[in-house]
């Protein structure tokens, strides 16, 4: 078993504490009194550069929207190729888009974890394994990947945080089902790289 591996099956715990910390914002001061996501508070500090708050929610909606486009499409690239850098890089496009529902100091202290970790992992990570899988199998591997940029995709332009949240974890419930389903033979072991 090879460090590389081992540190990948931390994602998702990794990945869990760092969005619980995210959303709950414990660093939060009880006398913060601004926007309540990351993503407004962004549109209103675009407004200090000249751009109005709508134009610059609208942006922030389209970067949320194109990270996690991108990061499916590197999560599908890396599945296909069995490249942990790849699936690194496309894990840490998806997950910053996530940290703009959070609070300011939240994503705050989100971010940086999210970051260290998937650079950690890029970094030591080989960069392929041999073998390819099915398609299926890779279409089933990233269906939450593909949830979250749906979701993303289209109920970002209402901009209600909370439906979008309700979306996201019904994407992420549907997609660990999706991997539960994978065929055996598909699935990674041991001795694939992290």
């Amino acid at each position: 078993m090879t460090e590389g591996w081992s540190l990948k099956r931390l994602r998702i715990g990794i990945y869990a504490v760092a969005l619980m910390i995210g959303f709950l914002a414990p660093l939060q001061p009880a006398s913060y009194t601004g926007p309540r996501t990351l993503w407004v508070w962004l549109g209103v500090w675009q407004s200090t550069l000249g751009i109005s708050s709508t134009t610059g929610i609208v942006l922030v909606t389209w970067l949320a929207v194109v990270l996690t486009a991108m990061g499916t499409g590197l999560r599908l690239l890396a599945a296909a190729r069995r490249s942990s850098r790849l699936q690194a890089m496309g894990t840490l496009a998806i997950g910053l888009a996530l940290c703009i529902l959070m609070p300011p100091f939240g994503a705050l202290a989100a971010a940086p974890i999210l970051i260290a970790y998937e650079v950690t992992v890029f970094a030591i990570a080989n960069t392929t394994a041999s073998g390819s899988l099915p398609w299926l199998s890779i279409l089933l591997q990233e269906v939450g990947s593909l949830g979250i940029t749906l979701g993303f995709a289209t109920l970002s332009w209402q901009y209600n945080a909370r439906i979008l949240e309700k979306a996201l974890l019904i994407a992420c419930g549907i997609g660990l089902m999706a991997r539960a389903a994978i065929p055996a033979a598909s699935k990674p072991t041991d001795q694939t790289v992290a």
